[in-house]
């Protein structure tokens, strides 16, 4: 089976910076003891300030804070869903979370800062979790697949949502958008032949399909450097490792993303990674011993990854915390969440 051997070394060439990080994590600290179902999904509302939705058991959107040192209280707002949340900053002090309801439909949520507003429905016909991902703020695109294999989206303007349209495509995963802060957002999905094809939706339309190769399994997760409209997609590889591709932010074609290279690791699923500062990555996961563990690339290397401790399933969700620090949010085996903050 084809590895592609390329390495995120070819990063620094494309950011031209060289700071250091230290790969410090603290103590994980619970986030309270309601259970929840599947993977978290978290947001930065401001500095210190974080929110995560969540599945609850009774099949509902959860939602929780984190102040920067405490959580709050887990709340169940009304709808009933079938998927993960997904949690994305607006750009303008708000965070919008999205799920998929019962119905097919798309379940919206907005926290203002303060409060959670009711759940609304956006009609649509989606067959994955919705990936949110801020555009021009305030808005914010949601993408999902559909019935068809292709992906359904709809764009909200900061005060209404659009009609879902659809993307032809053969996915067979979600999708994975993030904003390339620079403008835009890039979509990836796993095709036929598990394959990664990747679009970006900049200037009100979608750029295009490209297929930029590679062998992967599970969800995509595509995340922003925060520079110069850079961008990582990573995958789970066949053997357990983790893999990225880097689009640097140049013309929307296949060559100027980077073929995969592994970032090594052994995961169970997918690692979830965000950026802390400009041109810095932290990458959070749960290994094949059900520990998490952390790895960052500092804006020269990737430092290897750090086994953190705590005991979780599935996916973790890292938001940026800011003051150059991530909060990765983890599923505990027990179906309660924990949290630990770094580096």
């Amino acid at each position: 089976m084809k590895r592609l051997l390329i390495c995120l070394l070819l990063l620094p060439a494309v950011l031209g910076l060289t700071p250091t990080a230290s790969a410090t994590w603290g103590s994980f600290i619970s986030t309270g003891s309601t259970p929840g179902i599947g993977n978290p999904s978290c947001a930065m509302v401001s500095t210190g300030h974080v929110v995560c939705a969540v599945r609850s058991g009774a099949s509902a959107i959860m939602v929780n804070e984190f102040s920067g040192t405490t959580w709050g209280t887990w709340t169940s707002l009304v709808g009933a869903v079938s998927t993960d949340a997904s949690c994305t900053s607006n750009g303008s002090g708000s965070v919008i979370c999205a799920a998929t309801a019962t119905n097919g439909s798309l379940l919206v949520t907005t926290f203002n800062g303060t409060t959670w507003a009711n759940p609304t429905q956006v009609k649509a016909a989606l067959y994955s979790a919705p990936s949110c991902a801020q555009y021009l703020a305030p808005q914010v695109l949601c993408v999902a697949r559909n019935v068809s294999g292709g992906l359904a989206w709809s764009l909200y303007n900061g005060t209404t949502w659009s009609k879902f349209a659809n993307l032809a495509t053969t996915a067979v995963s979600a999708p994975s958008c993030t904003t390339d802060n620079h403008s835009g957002v890039v979509c990836g999905v796993f095709t036929t032949a598990w394959a990664t094809e990747t679009n970006r939706f900049a200037a009100g339309k979608w750029q295009g399909f490209l297929n930029i190769g590679g062998i992967a399994g599970g969800e995509p997760d595509c995340t922003s450097l925060n520079f110069g409209g850079a961008v990582v997609c990573f995958a789970k590889a066949y053997n357990s490792s983790i893999y990225g591709s880097l689009f640097n932010g140049g013309s929307w074609v296949v060559g100027d993303w980077a073929p995969y290279s592994s970032i090594s690791g052994n995961v169970n699923d997918n690692s979830s990674c965000t950026s802390q500062a400009a041109g810095f990555l932290v990458c959070g996961g749960m290994a094949i011993d059900n520990a998490f563990y952390g790895n960052v690339y500092n804006g020269t290397v990737w430092e290897g990854w750090v086994k953190v401790g705590s005991s979780g399933v599935g996916t973790p969700s890292c938001a940026p915390l800011g003051g150059g620090q991530v909060l990765c949010t983890i599923m505990g085996t027990n179906n309660q969440l924990t949290s630990v903050v770094g580096p």
